[in-house]
């Protein structure tokens, strides 16, 4: 589904429309067509990292903490992947996910990221919002890796 968002025009054109003020200061493009094929492009580069094998086997190597205090936990660690080998500038996709062990990462959500924070626009708090609470959900629910997952999975709980 998020890949099919970032693929859709009519909703590129107008998430850029609305949000062309941060494409232009913080990645200095002036016109939304090219915003739009670099997303395109972007996106299928990055299913392709994600859903491609061998990929599949090195997620770790794709997705990286969210942040500091991510950097510090050893179980249920906030992440996020995008293209980090894109060329041209850098890439404003991500994908969120929780990490449950080694290449095995539960996704949340994903946005276009144009800003320094994820606070500083409410698209992007929301896939905070996202993560952290499916974070606290599987803490509350005893998840703590794939096989904590799937017995939860098998009880109906998600």
């Amino acid at each position: 589904m998020l890949f099919d968002t970032w693929n859709d025009m009519e909703y590129l054109m107008q998430f850029f429309i609305d949000n062309f003020n941060d494409l232009k200061e913080h990645f200095h493009i002036e016109r939304i067509r090219d915003a739009i094929e670099d997303t395109i492009d972007d996106a299928g580069e990055l299913e392709r990292l994600i859903l491609d094998i061998p990929f599949t086997d090195n997620l770790d190597e794709l997705f990286r903490p969210l942040g500091s205090a991510d950097m510090v936990l050893t179980e249920l660690t906030r992440e996020k992947a995008r293209n980090w080998e894109r060329a041209g500038h850098a890439s404003w996709l991500r994908v969120y996910a929780i990490r449950l062990e080694e290449n095995v990462f539960v996704i949340t959500g994903g946005a276009i990221k144009l800003t320094r924070t994820m606070q500083e626009r409410p698209h992007t708090q929301e896939q905070l919002n996202k993560l952290n609470s499916c974070r606290q959900y599987f803490i509350d629910n005893g998840v703590f890796d794939t096989d904590s997952f799937i017995s939860l999975t098998e009880e109906g709980e998600l």
